[in-house]
């Protein structure tokens, strides 16, 4: 489904992405592991257009997408959750949940079947479907964003630190909502610090480190390698 070949990518001068390739295959969840810096979130961000890469390719279901403006990409089916949320907090829930259908023309009707979807997934949404974004939680502010990302009707689902500053029980909540829309046939790409939930819930894992993808492996290895399980640890992940 998407095939990242040899992507060099750059922040002015300083190389961020040093040649990463990673595939992830349709119906699969496909984490990308590493501490802050590692380059984790500027893959997703070339992946999705935010930026273009120096060298390499970038295709997905077999269509070069890496000189695509992010509107774009977004319409070829590839939806990015960013680290923070983004929730427009002049909205309510309901507004911010439409504003994932701009990518495409829908109507009212369907408009509302889809919205009715995501309040299944995420029913703690429903009883907050008036309120102001910004009188969120931040656990309910990333059922929002990813709510949103999935109003896109997206093939790809790219997910950035959807853990990130949330209680355990939220985090726990967030990761089995992941592995329930990945149940129900949604490919996902997760950036996450949390190595042992992302393994959990992962088929596959790329290890970055300062640009660099130093391993790739099932997850099934990765969990079952005290080295590598210790080393993420030390390092700081979860």
């Amino acid at each position: 489904m998407l095939e990242v070949s040899n992507i060099q990518s750059r922040y002015g001068q300083v190389t961020a992405l040093h040649d990463i390739s990673i595939e992830v295959r349709a119906g699969e969840v496909v984490a990308l592991l590493g501490v802050n810096g590692a380059g984790k979130s500027t893959t997703l961000k070339t992946i999705s257009g935010l930026l273009h890469p120096t060298r390499g390719e970038i295709r997905f279901e077999g269509e070069r997408i890496d000189r695509m403006a992010p509107e774009a990409i977004v319409r070829r089916g590839i939806a990015h959750v960013p680290e923070g949320r983004h929730v427009f907090p002049g909205l309510t829930v309901r507004e911010n949940l439409i504003m994932g259908t701009s990518n495409r023309k829908v109507s009212r009707a369907e408009t509302e079947r889809d919205i009715e979807g995501i309040l299944e997934i995420f029913p703690d949404l429903k009883r907050l479907y008036a309120q102001m974004g910004w009188s969120l939680s931040g656990g309910q502010q990333q059922m929002l964003a990813i709510g949103r990302g999935l109003m896109a009707k997206p093939r790809l689902l790219m997910l950035d630190e959807p853990s990130l500053g949330l209680a355990p029980v939220i985090v726990k909540q967030v990761f089995a909502t992941i592995a329930r829309i990945n149940a129900e046939g949604m490919t996902v790409l997760l950036v996450e610090q949390n190595v042992n939930l992302s393994l959990k819930v992962a088929h596959r894992a790329y290890l970055l480190e300062t640009g660099r993808i130093v391993r790739a492996d099932t997850s099934e290895a990765l969990r079952a390698d005290e080295g590598f399980r210790a080393a993420m640890l030390g390092a700081g992940a979860h």
